[in-house]
């Protein structure tokens, strides 16, 4: 796995996505993220898409 950068967490538990990573998941103002927890304890943090409504 490899390090893409760091971000500190501000007192309102709140972080900012570093540009690279903004960039390589093709974020915008206003995107959601998701937050996972795989079976070994790991994080992983994915832009979600969601489906519009039908």
């Amino acid at each position: 796995m490899k390090l893409l950068g760091t971000s500190k967490i501000s007192t309102d538990n709140k972080a900012t996505i570093i540009k690279d990573v903004a960039q390589k998941l093709n974020m915008a103002q206003g995107d959601l993220l998701g937050f996972y927890e795989g079976d070994n304890g790991n994080i992983v943090i994915k832009k979600l898409i969601l489906k519009p409504e039908q």
